[in-house]
């Protein structure tokens, strides 16, 4: 696959910093950024970083929500290993977002711009941390790590992947103790593949925006794709206006982790609320309070889902599976075995696989067990994968131990 840098190539810009003339350098002056962009320099320990800041209140209207609403991260806890994060106050939250040179990683690719946000009182206060010459990137990570030094807990959007992994590198590369070494770090992006991969077009941070915020971006966001392109046009000729896209395109990614993860928070714990009841996401929902411990309110949503009519015959397994799955864990095989019979009518293996084990180890009513053994049997593809086979292996290995336990 051709990667961002050999586009850019092609496009007749020249990746990294070593080809730029010394005097081109005057003209990506501070004059130059200040009198275009909404920013100050300002002095850190490692020499002066260009910085916009912002303060937002909290009943900012993002798209059909306000900006802030206090998330319960209670919720979220044994989902992601972040035992305590409930405990800390949100002041400690820091939402972030990265604009970078290119999509590999590794020692040549730069975090050119970083964006962050924190609650302080009654506002929102937002930072963007600009590069304006790739020589001056101590100064950025300096004024970075002072903006975030009070924070303990990261909220990204496939951060643990792609945001974190590149800044880490920059310190490292400086010399630096890693500044988020010891920290939360809550990626959202995890959280909405669980909740909407099967009900929305994509999983993307626009998707989420449009679909559930009914946010729509205005004139000066530009694709992701773009952004490196318009930071290496700005190296080349100092022009700094084609940056306010880049500038918009980071501050939206970041204020939408902010309204993002109120919605998340309000979605679990509210999830049959009137304006939630109807929706399509109800199945998944309800696996993941299922798996948070909440286990009522997942029997509630779940039950709630499937009595909707509309629901497809995959979301209609998922749901009686998934409900039946709680009961059999809470010792109620009484309302368990009706919704693996349901499951089984319309061709779920993994229903008959129950019923098999129910009839055989709950009712010794072998002649039953073998009976689902076999259709379980049936329903394995002819030509099937390892997985199928071991899974037929392992069948035939029941249906052989049943037929001995009727002889008897």
């Amino acid at each position: 696959m051709t990667s961002l840098q050999d586009r850019l190539r092609d496009l007749g810009v020249q990746v990294g910093t070593s080809h730029i003339p010394p005097n081109q350098k005057t003209d990506r002056s501070h004059e130059k950024l200040v009198d275009v962009l909404p920013g100050s320099w300002e002095e850190t320990p490692a020499g002066e970083c260009f910085v916009i800041r912002k303060d937002f209140p909290l009943d900012t209207q993002h798209g059909c929500r306000s900006l802030y609403s206090e998330p319960s991260p209670k919720i979220l806890e044994s989902q992601f290993q972040l035992d305590g994060l409930s405990k800390l106050p949100l002041s400690n939250y820091l939402f972030i977002d990265t604009e970078t040179t290119g999509l590999a990683g590794g020692t040549g690719t730069y975090v050119f711009l970083i964006g962050a946000a924190k609650i302080i009182d009654d506002r929102i206060h937002f930072a963007q941390f600009f590069l304006q010459d790739p020589e001056a990137e101590s100064a950025q990570l300096a004024a970075l790590e002072n903006y975030a030094s009070s924070s303990n807990v990261i909220i990204s959007y496939n951060g643990k992947s792609f945001d974190l992994p590149r800044i880490r590198t920059r310190y490292n590369l400086h010399g630096w103790p890693d500044p988020f070494s010891d920290i939360y770090h809550l990626d959202l992006l995890h959280i909405a593949r669980r909740l909407w991969k099967d009900s929305l077009p994509s999983c993307t941070l626009g998707d989420l925006e449009y679909h559930l915020l009914k946010l729509e971006r205005d004139e000066l966001d530009i694709p992701g794709w773009k952004v490196a392109e318009y930071f290496f046009s700005y190296l080349q000729d100092g022009d700094p206006y084609p940056l306010k896209h880049i500038l918009y395109h980071n501050e939206i990614d970041v204020l939408s982790l902010v309204s993002l993860l109120g919605y998340i928070s309000e979605r679990l714990s509210f999830p049959l609320d009137a304006q939630y009841a109807s929706r399509s996401d109800l199945i998944p929902v309800g696996k993941f309070l299922a798996s948070s411990g909440e286990t009522q309110k997942a029997i509630e949503v779940l039950s709630h889902a499937l009595h909707k009519a509309d629901l497809s015959q995959e979301q209609r397994i998922q749901g009686c599976l998934e409900l039946a799955s709680i009961h059999k864990k809470n010792d109620f095989l009484a309302e368990a075995l009706p919704l693996w019979e349901e499951s089984a009518q319309i061709g779920s293996l993994a229903a008959k696989i129950e019923l098999a084990k129910f009839y055989e180890h709950q009712q010794n009513d072998y002649a039953e067990a073998i009976h689902w053994t076999l259709s379980a049997l049936e329903g394995i593809p002819p030509a099937a994968s390892e997985k199928d086979a071991l899974l037929r292996s392992d069948l035939e290995h029941r249906l052989n131990r049943l037929k001995k336990k009727a002889k008897r």
